[in-house]
């Protein structure tokens, strides 16, 4: 197996997300771009949204 991996030191601030499949460092400008709807959600795979969601989760049912 082999992963990309880009230098995002520019891009801060940026976002840890530990999903199944490992460890995501998102910038946050990214993730807003994909809530304003400039991005399709599809640019992020499904375990790092799947791992945003159970976040939300615990944080609104705490």
């Amino acid at each position: 197996m082999t992963a990309q991996i880009h230098d995002i030191a520019d891009q801060r601030p940026h976002l840890m997300v530990v999903a199944s499949d490992g460890a995501h460092v998102i910038p946050r400008a990214l993730i807003q771009s994909v809530i304003d709807g400039k991005q399709p959600s599809t640019i992020l795979s499904e375990p790092v949204v799947q791992r945003i969601i159970e976040e939300w989760l615990q944080k609104v049912t705490n």
